[in-house]
């Protein structure tokens, strides 16, 4: 009966466990979350944006903002 669980994921983030998150990507881990959404190409404005509010994953597009943490 594999397949049929989710694993679960250690992430704290609550978008994990939300059904229909907001977002695509979780800005902590940086994993999907809600797969319906689609990515989207930002720009550094945005990524400067989020990294001024300490994302370390963008979460509509996935890429690692902060790298030293």
């Amino acid at each position: 009966m594999t397949g049929r669980f989710k694993k679960p994921n250690p992430c704290e983030n609550m978008n994990h466990r939300r059904p229909n998150a907001p977002v695509s990507h979780c800005p902590e881990c940086g994993g999907v979350v809600n797969g319906s959404l689609p990515a989207r190409s930002c720009s550094e404005a945005e990524h400067a944006a989020a990294r001024r509010r300490q994302a370390v994953f963008c979460v509509h597009c996935g890429t690692q903002l902060i790298f030293n943490r």
